[in-house]
């Protein structure tokens, strides 16, 4: 009989925080016969596949080449067997009754996503997510980020959306989650925002607690990159006209303003040579992407 659940880690160089959340896994109060655990190595150099193998139970698929979070998880989850895919970041702590809780919140919420309840690893008394939910400039957000964890969202109930750090979802019947184009960040919003346009729900479950270490790769070129152009393209997608247009307007206003400070020797990091280069490739890829984005959102085609 196939497990009931299939928790996916995408790993990319996650040597330092991999043992830990495997570890985590394999002390679950879920009996293990009702989950497994695929990891999908994205061609790490540091040994994070060997790593991983190493585990009793873990199933390690390796890619010749980095694909991405988002179509990481569309692979994984194609090799899955689960009825639910359980996305998991390989920098996090689930604490033991995670997976059961998340089990018992898919039984009283049938064909809804399931967003954990996610704690900040440096301070555990605070939040990082109780959900997703869409700012009016086309970000996305967690709702709750760096408040107490002082039980003002221990009601539960719908939100916008869930972090993928830790959420559950039925397996899309296609093997597609997210949109592949979108590699990493933003790819947890555009699912919210297509989980809603048809017309399902996703559910905070505070009693499903994992710790989150934040901020691994923000700052970088490719975090500049990845998160200035996904947040236009999900905005001219699934946003409504005035966002979608102030989104398309601020990306290249940014990049316009990056490109100038750099090159006036501005102290801030975010304007240095590389990230100042990476926002300015953003706002071209855009519109690359837009013709075909525009035709999807005109269609108003629904995958899900």
């Amino acid at each position: 009989m196939p497990p009931s659940l299939s928790v996916l880690i995408v790993a990319f160089n996650s040597r330092d925080h991999l043992p830990a959340c495997l570890s985590a896994l394999a002390a679950q109060t879920l009996p293990r016969e009702q989950f497994e655990v695929v990891v999908l190595d994205n061609a790490s150099t540091d040994g994070s596949a060997e790593l991983a193998e190493g585990f009793a139970g873990v199933r390690v698929v390796r890619l010749p080449r980095n694909v991405g979070f988002a179509e990481g998880n569309n692979r994984a989850g194609r090799l899955a067997r689960g009825a639910y895919w359980v996305l998991l970041n390989p920098d996090t702590l689930p604490d033991p009754f995670w997976l059961e809780e998340t089990a018992r919140a898919i039984s009283e919420n049938p064909g809804c996503a399931i967003a954990s309840k996610l704690l900040l690893a440096d301070d555990p008394t605070k939040l990082n997510s109780a959900g997703l939910f869409p700012l009016r400039d086309g970000r996305g957000a967690d709702r709750g980020f760096g408040q107490p964890d002082d039980g003002r969202y221990e009601g539960g109930g719908e939100v916008f959306g869930g972090c993928a750090a830790a959420l559950a979802v039925p397996a899309p019947p296609d093997g597609r989650l997210f949109d592949p184009r979108l590699f990493l960040y933003a790819e947890d919003l555009e699912l919210a925002w297509r989980w809603r346009r048809a017309g399902r729900r996703t559910v905070f479950c505070p009693r499903a607690v994992v710790l989150h270490q934040v901020g691994a790769a923000g700052g970088s070129a490719v975090y500049w990159f990845h998160a200035e152009r996904n947040r236009a393209v999900v905005c001219l997608r699934w946003a409504d006209p005035v966002t979608a247009v102030l989104a398309a307007a601020g990306l290249m206003i940014r990049a316009a303003r990056g490109l100038l400070f750099s090159r006036l020797g501005h102290p801030a990091a975010k304007y240095n040579r590389a990230n100042a280069a990476a926002v300015a490739r953003a706002a071209v890829d855009y519109w690359r992407l837009l013709p075909a984005v525009l035709a999807e959102r005109l269609s108003w085609s629904r995958p899900l």
